[in-house]
């Protein structure tokens, strides 16, 4: 995926590829396992 901000991210990562700057940085990556969960629910809910 690379760092949250592009211009610090690896060669050939999503970010560095498609991202144009921290607000817009293409994907998103949970910082937690417990915070995954959250968003995991929030995101795919049925609404």
């Amino acid at each position: 995926m690379g760092a949250t901000n592009p211009e610090d991210a690896s060669d050939n990562t999503i970010r560095k590829l498609y991202a144009t700057s921290i607000d817009e940085n293409a994907v998103h990556g949970s910082d937690s396992i417990d915070n995954a969960k959250i968003e995991k629910l929030i995101i795919f809910s049925r609404k």
